[in-house]
């Protein structure tokens, strides 16, 4: 192969990009998330034995046992149910 033909191939190909639209750019909104944690609103059911506990559409939370491996990655709007062995809820947090 000669070394011009693939000059030539290769400007070639630089100038058709260099003509090419810019892609396009799609916005995406996000909604802002809830800045609070609503734990307050579950305090009374500390202390109960299995609650049933309904939460809002959408809010983050776990449940954990005490002394059971979590995450440490701190989320203030996440809710935190924690359980004994026996069931009973222990405390409810933000985090």
């Amino acid at each position: 192969m000669r070394p011009s033909l693939v000059i030539a191939a290769l400007g070639g190909t630089l100038a058709l990009s260099a003509c090419a639209p810019p892609p396009s750019t799609t916005t995406v909104v996000v909604p802002a998330a809830s800045t609070q944690c609503i734990a307050d609103q579950y305090q009374q059911y500390v202390g109960q034995q299995s609650p049933a506990i309904s939460l809002p559409a959408g809010t983050e939370y776990r449940h954990y046992r005490t002394g059971d491996p979590v995450t440490k990655d701190l989320n203030p709007t996440r809710l935190n149910f924690e359980y004994d062995r026996s069931g009973r809820l222990v405390s409810v947090t933000c985090g």
